[in-house]
């Protein structure tokens, strides 16, 4: 059984309002890395991401949930080491830099206690690469997927249309950004300008992880990626100038 493409649309405009609006109903107010912020809007994204199952449950009949969900076991080597590994070529800059200084695991500066404990005990850890990760990609990824596909779109616009609603999800961030800036005119060109950027390689990273789930049929590959793409955020080149000739020219 199929869905109307307006209806689907509609859900989707729907898992987007309840992931956010969970940020803003709670009764904790500061800035969203204050602790207490943080403990309710991961609370608030575990709800949305139940309530997004459970809507999916009711719209699809014709398959089992848990494979339009991409739930089913993952494997080892296709679902989580190689979409890891194609995701770190993407990084091969960054990563060569680090290697260089020594600061990948198992290598001198390579900080246990701040690269990798802190991972899975902070809060800020557990959200940015723990919950995040996991609830966004559950919701915006599988949930909207699996309605979107029963409403039989294309696979073109699931890959490249349906990471919208993922862009479009981060825009929120400018209000924080407006108010931690001291809501003055430069705090809003600011805020802007960051939500667009953000916007965009949000939108370009959803493009990819939308592909891994469709090919793979497994939520898992995305999460993984998620995560590690951000352990490692956005390139950053400054350090290269400081390497060697031969180096650099590994590096390059």
């Amino acid at each position: 059984m199929t869905i109307g493409k307006g209806l689907a649309s509609i859900t989707c405009i729907g898992f987007t309002c309840l992931y956010i609006s969970g940020f803003y109903l709670s009764k904790q107010t500061g800035f969203r890395n204050d602790p207490k912020v943080i403990k309710s809007r991961m609370k608030a994204v575990m709800v949305a991401s139940f309530v997004s199952s459970l809507i999916v449950w009711s719209l699809i009949r014709d398959v089992a949930v848990t494979t339009a969900l991409g739930l089913e076991r993952p494997g080892l080597v296709v679902d989580m080491i190689k979409p890891i590994l194609l995701t770190m070529s993407l990084f091969l800059g960054p990563l060569s830099v680090m290697f260089f200084e020594q600061e990948l695991p198992f290598q001198r500066h390579f900080n246990v206690e701040r690269d990798l404990y802190s991972i899975f005990t902070t809060l800020l850890g557990q959200r940015n690469y723990l919950v995040g990760p996991l609830t966004e990609e559950f919701v915006f990824r599988a949930c909207m997927i699996a309605v979107l596909h029963q409403a039989n779109y294309s696979t073109t616009f699931l890959i490249f249309a349906s990471p919208l609603y993922f862009g479009l999800a981060h825009l929120h961030h400018a209000w924080d950004t407006y108010n931690k800036m001291g809501r003055t005119k430069r705090a809003l060109k600011n805020a802007l300008v960051s939500s667009l950027f953000q916007f965009v390689y949000t939108t370009l990273f959803g493009w990819y992880a939308s592909y891994l789930f469709l090919r793979l049929g497994n939520i898992v590959a995305p999460v993984l990626c998620h995560s590690f793409c951000n352990i490692m955020g956005l390139p950053d080149f400054s350090g290269i100038q400081h390497q060697k000739k031969l180096h650099k020219l590994g590096i390059n």
